[in-house]
């Protein structure tokens, strides 16, 4: 029987899609609320080599919030650590709620548990460096021109 968590926590695949759907609907709930972020287990150092090596940088850039993809800084996949393997392990084909034809799915054979603790661990060191929107200069001169009536 094919599963999401590997050992004693283990959730089998036919029942991992309600457990997903429960985790969005949470996650919709809580969005833009402070959510107390749970325990790090893995090692940071180790999952910053696994990030490289699985190219996150690609799509996430170099410090989570730059990329051309999900922002993670502040994702609520990154509750914790077992929010974050269940949405490591439901992607693409695997899920059905929200399909995705970019980021692969990463299957216990791909990166295991332990891994996916330590990539965790590395993604959480990042934090969100970006200045409050009235702190950007040219953002702010486009939203003053756009205010201002058009005239050819």
């Amino acid at each position: 029987m094919k599963s999401i968590l590997s050992g004693p926590r283990a959730i089998p695949l036919a029942g991992a899609i309600p457990l997903a759907g429960a985790i969005l609907v949470g996650l919709a709930a809580t969005a833009g609320a402070q959510m107390p972020m749970g325990e790090i287990t893995g090692d940071a150092e180790t999952g910053k080599q696994l990030y490289y090596d699985h190219a996150c940088y690609g799509c996430h850039g170099y410090t989570g919030e730059t990329g051309h993809q999900m922002k993670l800084v502040g994702s609520g996949f990154l509750l914790n650590e077992q929010t974050f393997i269940i949405y490591l392990r439901l992607r693409a084909e695997q899920n059905p709620i929200l399909p995705s034809e970019t980021m692969p799915n990463y299957p216990e054979n791909a990166l295991s548990d332990n891994e996916a603790k330590d990539l965790y661990a590395y993604i959480r060191t990042f934090a969100d460096n970006a200045p409050p929107l009235e702190e950007i200069p040219t953002l702010n001169a486009i939203i003053e021109s756009a205010a201002e009536p058009y005239s050819p």
